[in-house]
């Protein structure tokens, strides 16, 4: 990492890029800074430059949005419920292109809006402070031994109110887990696992995944609404329909939007 306030303009960003080693294979990890976007520079097999604590600075022919897409669907929530969230919070779609991506303590903050082009993503998670530095600079600390490492070129209103966007989100988030947790104390939980595990062993459920289970339960409100407005008109939707239905809504939700 720089201990100096490198300016991750087109001349900063060069400079990290001829400092990179390349890795096309290359993903976000929890040891990832930041993610920077380079497809407009015209730099050699370079579409993205990540930052890491560990591995130092990458860069790779994958694009941010890929690089994005994939992290997301490792995570329990998509990017539904962070944009559902704040279009809840502002009653339209005035922010919808500067939604950050909240699932848990997993948060990428953008650093701009996204909807017409590709951006640059910062891992919530490893951003000890930011500054703002005037109207059109944002400071980014993401060590603990000294000031900001770079300084990036960004509205700096825009990117507290996509900052405080994603504490919103978590906020919410945190709010509806402990609402069910307050369903499950914890002797109920043992009493349960204990139980299962004694009385029916050969029907305990095996890799429980949320991320899915939450995927097959809008699968299923789609399949109830199309049999409901097919049964409006005395016909039944066809099951192929139905899956070509189910996957273009699978295909809006994975879009950064």
């Amino acid at each position: 990492m720089h201990k100096s306030n490198l300016f991750l303009d087109e001349t900063g960003i060069r400079k990290i890029y001829r400092e990179a080693f390349q890795d096309d294979q290359a993903l976000i990890t929890s040891t990832t800074t930041m993610v920077i976007d380079t497809h407009k520079l015209g730099l050699p097999n370079c579409q993205a430059i990540l930052l890491d604590k560990k591995r130092g600075t990458i860069f790779t022919k994958r694009s941010t949005n890929m690089l994005v897409k994939k992290f997301i669907s490792w995570q329990n929530f998509n990017f539904v419920l962070s944009t559902f969230i704040i279009e809840e919070l502002y009653h339209d779609h005035s922010h919808r292109h500067i939604v950050p991506f909240v699932s848990g303590n997993k948060i990428l903050l953008p650093t701009r809006g996204y909807v017409h082009s590709p951006a640059s993503w910062i891992v919530q998670a490893n951003l000890i402070d930011y500054c703002c530095l005037g109207q059109n600079k944002v400071g980014l600390q993401f060590s603990k031994q000294h000031g900001p490492e770079y300084i990036i070129p960004v509205n700096s209103h825009q990117f507290t109110t996509i900052y405080a966007n994603a504490l919103i989100i978590a906020e919410v988030q945190t709010r509806m887990i402990e609402q069910l947790i307050a369903d499950f104390p914890h002797k109920f939980i043992k009493g349960i696992h204990n139980k299962i595990r004694e009385l029916f062993p050969q029907q305990l459920p095996q890799d429980i995944n949320f991320h899915k289970i939450t995927e097959s339960f809008i699968d299923k409100i789609i399949e109830d609404v199309l049999q409901y407005n097919f049964s409006l008109i005395d016909e039944k939707p066809d099951e192929k329909y139905i899956l070509q239905v189910k996957n273009a809504v699978k295909e809006r939700q994975k879009r950064l939007r």
